[in-house]
């Protein structure tokens, strides 16, 4: 999920611009690409008239979507993580990931997961 990294703390982040932000507690590990996804941390008091919401609602809302992300970690393998996304910035953000480092990795590629329903 993104709301959990082991060894990183959680803080309050404000996720979106304009009429379509909200206030997520998040990891801080945003602080090398959040801008340009739009996550930005929290620095002093929360700014007037921004909900603040759980991750869930705000994807059910269609505020933030979640990337997933892969870096070539420790030991020569492949790993993924996921992040969150301001929906406002969900277009450009594959391409703004990629190259970035994520906990001093290197991310190669960037994707939103899709899942079928059968039935």
């Amino acid at each position: 999920m993104a709301t959990r990294v082991s060894g990183v703390e959680n803080v309050p982040h404000v996720v979106g611009s304009g009429d379509n932000r909200v206030l997520l507690v998040l990891p801080d590990i945003y602080s090398s690409f959040g801008a340009a996804i739009g996550v930005v941390k929290l620095v002093g008091d929360p700014p007037a008239g921004v909900p603040s919401t759980t991750v869930g609602r705000a994807i059910a809302e269609g505020l933030i979507r979640k990337i997933k992300v892969s870096y070539i970690g420790a030991n020569s393998k492949r790993k993924v993580a996921t992040l969150v996304v301001a929906g406002d910035k969900a277009a450009q953000a594959r391409a703004t990931l990629i190259g970035n480092t994520y906990n001093s990795y290197k991310i190669k590629t960037a994707y939103y997961p899709t899942s079928i329903q059968l039935g």
